[in-house]
C-alpha cells in the first residue's frame, strides 16, 4: 500500500519546524529517521495531513558529555551513530545492538525512538531506568525538560503537546559506586522483544543505597518497578544472588503482563523477573568495579 495524500514540508530551521507544528498541530507528524513513521503511513494506520521533515536541521546531530555526569544526545543522532561513540555507558552499549536491525539503526534516530514511545522499545526503557529526560521545544511554551518518569502515558503516547519537538535526550552516566545494565529476550535477533529489563544501582559503604528497575514489553508502556528498586535497597553489595532474587520476585509479583500470539501474561511475568535478576547482578558487579 501507499500512504494517503499528505503535504510535505521540509523545515529549514528549528524555528521553522516549530512554526509548522504550531500551525498544524495534531494533523502533523515529524519525519526524522522515518523507520516507524513511513511503514505506518504506508499501511494507512496513521494518516497525517502534513509531514514535517527535520532531517536537514542543524544543531540536532551532536553528542556531548555534560560535566561527566550526563550524555546529551541530539534528536537527529542515529542509533548506529550513538552506538559508535567511544566510552559509551555500558547500559547503552548493551541496549543499542538490540534496537531494530543493523540497517534500520543507520537511519533510525534516538530522538525519534524516544518520541515514538514504542512499549517494546529499548531506548525508552533505558531512558526510564536511568532516570533520564527529554528536552523539548515549542513555539508557544518555549523549552522544557521532561523527566522520563513523566514522559510515557500509554501505548505510543507521550505527555508531549502536539506542537512540541524533541530536540535532545539526556542520559545519566554511571559514576563512582554506580552500575547500569540492560538485557532482553526476543524470538529472533532484531525482532520485537518478549520482555526486557534495565536497571541503575548505587552502592555505598557495602550496600545498595538506591536502585531503579524498569521492564519493557510487559505493558502498554515501559514500566518503572518501584517495588523491585526498594527490594534492593539495603542489600549487601557482595551478595549478588540475594539481591537478584529479591528484585526478581518483586518484579514478577508486581507486573501484570499481557497475552498475545507470542507469549502469555504469565510467561512474560516470569521472564521479566528472570531478566531483572540478570541486570541486577551485572549492575552490582559494575558498581563494585
Amino acid at each position: 500500500m501507499k500512504p494517503a495524500r499528505f503535504e510535505f514540508i521540509r523545515a529549514e530551521t528549528i524555528e521553522h519546524a516549530l512554526e509548522m507544528l504550531s500551525e498544524h498541530g495534531e494533523e502533523a507528524r515529524v519525519l526524522a529517521g522515518g523507520q516507524s513513521l513511513v511503514p505506518l503511513m504506508n499501511l494507512r494506520q496513521i494518516r497525517p495531513r502534513v509531514v514535517i521533515d527535520i532531517t536537514r536541521l542543524d544543531g540536532l546531530g551532536e553528542v556531548e558529555v555534560d560535566d561527566g555526569a550526563y550524555l546529551r544526545v541530539g534528536a537527529l543522532v542515529t542509533q548506529y551513530g550513538l552506538e559508535q561513540q567511544p566510552g559509551l555507558d555500558p547500559v547503552l552499549a548493551e541496549c543499542l545492538p538490540y534496537t531494530g536491525h543493523y540497517v534500520t539503526r543507520h537511519r533510525g534516530t534516538v530522538g525519534g525512538s524516544i518520541a515514538y514511545g514504542e512499549p517494546r522499545g529499548e531506548l525508552p526503557l533505558t531512558l526510564l531506568a536511568l532516570g533520564g529526560s527529554a528536552r523539548v521545544r515549542s513555539r508557544a511554551a518555549g523549552e522544557r525538560e521532561v523527566p522520563a518518569d513523566e514522559l510515557y502515558v500509554g501505548p505510543f503516547q507521550t505527555s508531549l503537546a502536539p506542537d512540541e519537538l524533541v530536540v535532545e535526550t539526556c542520559w545519566p552516566v554511571a559514576g563512582d559506586g554506580e552500575g547500569h545494565a540492560f538485557t532482553e529476550l526476543a524470538q529472533r535477533r532484531g525482532d520485537f522483544t518478549l520482555a526486557s529489563a534495565a536497571c541503575r544501582v548505587q552502592v555505598d559503604d557495602g550496600a545498595v543505597v538506591s536502585a531503579r528497575v524498569a521492564v519493557g514489553a510487559v505493558a502498554d508502556r515501559p514500566l518503572l518497578v518501584p517495588d523491585a528498586g526498594r527490594a534492593l535497597e539495603g542489600c549487601p553489595h557482595g551478595d549478588l544472588n540475594e539481591a537478584a532474587d529479591r528484585a526478581s520476585q518483586a518484579t514478577s509479583e508486581t507486573i501484570s503482563g499481557y497475552d498475545d500470539i507470542h507469549a502469555t501474561a504469565a510467561y512474560r511475568r516470569a521472564l521479566a523477573g528472570v531478566l531483572v535478576g540478570q541486570v541486577v547482578r551485572r549492575a552490582l558487579e559494575r558498581a563494585h568495579a
